[in-house]
């Protein structure tokens, strides 16, 4: 999907997307930079649009780790399902369903690009309390914004939030890096 294509996606679906172009190689850099590929991980990816994030996960990722990806956006999963990886699977509900995939504690990252502001705060606060369970001991939540809106609710949620901010992006963003401080 080449960026005009997604621009019209977002267009017609801003409210689910929540953005105008993709993440840049930048922002992604910053998203996922701190996940090891030295060794066999379980990622959930929430909210992976066109997939732009989930093939430099998949690009990093350790050759036996897994990449369930959950999206509602039916042309999104479409082109997600082309990607040929057999540790990428997905998954088309929303990311408030992820307890119903994953049990307690079994989970090393998740990584969203969820708009959390354009979401529900109940169903916000499901997904987010559904990404604590899902964490193993260590495990973190990584998240980008275009704005400091639901850093209360990160930062109520999670025992250690830190934030970085990137201009390499449009809009710039925020990312933010969130563990339960278990080890």
């Amino acid at each position: 999907m080449n960026n005009w294509n997604f621009f019209r996606e977002a267009l017609k679906n801003f409210r689910s997307t929540g953005a105008i172009a993709r993440a840049s190689p930048v922002l992604i850099k910053h998203l996922i930079g701190s996940i090891p590929s030295d060794r066999p991980l379980t990622v959930v990816e929430l909210g992976p649009g066109e997939g732009c994030v989930t093939r430099a996960l998949l690009g990093t990722l350790h050759p036996r780790s897994t990449l369930t990806a959950f999206e509602i956006n039916a042309a999104f999963v479409e082109r997600l399902q082309l990607i040929a990886d057999e540790r990428l699977r997905v998954i088309p509900i929303g990311a408030d369903r992820l307890t119903d995939h994953f049990s307690p504690g079994s989970v090393d990252f998740v990584v969203s690009s969820l708009p959390l502001s354009m979401i529900d705060q109940s169903v916000k606060q499901r997904i987010i309390r559904q990404s604590q369970q899902v964490l193993a001991p260590g495990g973190e939540y990584l998240q980008y914004q275009y704005a400091l809106q639901d850093y209360g609710l990160l930062k109520d949620s999670f025992s250690h939030v830190s934030v970085r901010f990137t201009l390499a992006n449009l809009p710039p963003a925020f990312v933010y890096s969130c563990s339960l401080g278990l080890v």
